[in-house]
């Protein structure tokens, strides 16, 4: 159950968690961002995330992988990469592929344009349409105001996502506090600290209660 509910939140909200080689080899100005997650005050995983902001548009990329005893218990990796655009100054991605390995078992999540393709143990399913236009990775790493209501996707799972608070904390740091709700009505509730990171503002800390719990936060970086 622990293994279960802490690798849902891994994959969902694609924060996850310190120095693992990335799916591409990031640009020469891509930002790197080491993360790491916890349950309680047991570290269960890490992540290492590049972000490449150009004119053109974006490219977040990246590996996370499950460690220490939940490592032992049920060994969980993710690759992810997805390229974008701004329009009217908001991320929208155009190609996403997220592949995720776990107890032997391999699920591939891939869309370009507005088809979503699954690929479980190496077997196709049907082309699906896009549950949404915002995904997770991009409205983590690249949405810098906390917004309103608004639906996201993980490529394949969609959830509702209602603003509860937001407050600027100094000029540097914005919090927000999230209402997220699944298909199936779960509910959790996710405060995310974000700040200005080099040029970007970027979430230091994740906070997860409910159907999802966890917490998520930038290694080495302390919140005053």
């Amino acid at each position: 159950m622990l293994c279960r509910i802490h690798n849902a939140a891994l994959r969902k909200l694609a924060a996850a968690t310190v120095a693992l080689t990335l799916v591409a080899s990031p640009a020469a100005n891509a930002m790197l961002l080491d993360y790491e997650a916890y349950l309680g005050s047991t570290k269960v995983g890490e992540a290492r995330v590049s972000i490449d902001v150009g004119e053109e548009g974006y490219e977040i990329s990246g590996k996370a992988q499950s460690t220490g005893l939940l490592g032992l218990f049920g060994k969980w990796k993710s690759f992810f990469n997805l390229r974008g655009i701004f329009s009217f100054g908001k991320p929208v991605a155009s190609a996403y592929e997220v592949t995720e390995e776990t107890a032997g078992k391999k699920k591939e999540i891939a869309y370009e344009g507005d088809k979503v393709h699954v690929r479980k143990n190496g077997k196709a399913r049907n082309p699906m349409a896009l549950p949404a236009d915002l995904d997770f990775y991009s409205l983590l790493f690249l949405s810098d105001d906390c917004g309103d209501e608004r639906l996201v996707h993980d490529g394949k799972d969609v959830w509702h996502l209602k603003t509860r608070v937001q407050k600027d904390i100094n000029e540097h740091r914005k919090y927000c506090e999230f209402d997220l709700r699944d298909e199936n009505n779960e509910r959790s509730v996710a405060a995310v600290w974000i700040e200005q990171i080099g040029d970007l503002k970027v979430p230091v800390k994740v906070n997860l209660e409910g159907a999802m719990r966890g917490t998520f936060r930038l290694k080495d970086h302390a919140l005053d």
